[in-house]
């Protein structure tokens, strides 16, 4: 949460749907600097973003990264419909207008990309640009069948994808992860990513390495000391964090986003950044970026891994600077 990852820019608002956000904000160093806003995914808080924050934040621009519903010092809601993404969506712009900020550069990473995809939609208008984060747009209004997914990956990449999905679903994930964070860390934030094609893909296969506490190494892109401060932002929240997972296999979004009858097409600039090609991508992914943004830069950073703004933070860094001064 932002009051323990950044004290001194932690601010708390309540909206006017009764949540309450938590987050991190830095204000631009003048009227016409602009203002970046992070999105984080699982298993994260705006504490994912610090490598971000601080060198945005030193350069004068403005900073804002909010701990998402579900996570942090942000309200846990048990309802799953709280967690349609329109609703998130629009609790984001909340936050923006709470701080006086029009525009954004927005930047999402994981399922935080579900969100920004929504704000895409719904609220363009809000958007200078928006940056994805080794996760696509998600396409709205489109059906999801973890079956057929997994299926589909197996046939694609010779082995399933997304099992994690199944045991996150399941009414006692969220305890079982609290009750091995640390085995679940090192599996999540791996050194090795094989972990994931082993550990994480198969299904069943996260379940068995949880309920063994294995561990794998520590990966060298996060100190042990970040490893604690992250372990103590989601301690006992894992349950709220997985509704998102819960929303995706229920479907909970189609109805809204068929009633908007959303158009999934991109006009304001697009950047995707993508780690290396492994064996986890699935093909096509910049083809696919192509079809919906009309105005897309596509980049890969030097690491296989995820987690690239923490891993090749860096090279994101530099990435993502080149590209919102471009399109200023």
């Amino acid at each position: 949460m932002a009051s323990i990852a950044f004290p001194q820019l932690a601010r708390r608002h309540i909206l006017s749907t009764g949540h309450t956000y938590s987050y991190a904000f830095h204000p631009p160093s003048t009227p016409s600097s602009q203002t970046l806003l992070f999105l984080h995914g699982f298993p994260s808080s705006c504490y994912d973003w610090r490598h971000q924050i601080h060198f945005f934040s030193g350069q004068g621009y403005g900073v804002i990264a909010p701990d998402l519903l579900g996570y942090g010092g942000t309200s846990k809601p048990t309802e799953l419909n709280e967690y349609k993404s329109k609703n998130m969506a629009a609790e984001i712009i909340e936050l923006l207008d709470h701080e006086s900020i029009d525009k954004v550069h927005a930047v999402g990473h994981d399922t935080g990309c579900t969100v920004l995809s929504r704000i895409a939609d719904y609220s363009p208008s809000r958007l200078l640009s928006c940056t994805f984060l080794d996760v696509p747009y998600a396409k709205p209004a489109e059906r999801f069948d973890l079956a057929m997914v997994n299926s589909l990956t197996k046939q694609f990449l010779g082995f399933e994808r997304f099992g994690y999905i199944g045991f996150f679903v399941k009414d006692d994930a969220g305890r079982i992860l609290d009750q091995h964070s640390d085995s679940f860390f090192t599996l999540f934030y791996p050194e090795d990513l094989n972990l994931w094609v082993e550990h994480i893909g198969p299904t069943g296969a996260i379940e068995d390495w949880l309920l063994q506490d294995k561990k794998g190494p520590a990966a060298p892109y996060i100190s042990e000391a970040e490893r604690e401060i992250h372990n103590e932002i989601l301690q006992n929240s894992h349950d709220s964090a997985l509704k998102w997972y819960h929303a995706l296999v229920n479907n909970i979004n189609e109805a809204d986003e068929i009633q908007e009858n959303i158009n999934p097409k991109l006009s304001m600039p697009v950047l995707m950044i993508c780690p290396q090609h492994t064996k986890l991508e699935l093909p096509g992914v910049e083809e696919q970026m192509r079809q919906i943004a009309t105005n897309l830069t596509f980049e890969r950073v030097s690491t296989a891994g995820h987690w690239a703004q923490l891993e090749a933070r860096d090279e994101v860094n530099v990435i993502l600077k080149e590209f919102v001064e471009r399109k200023n």
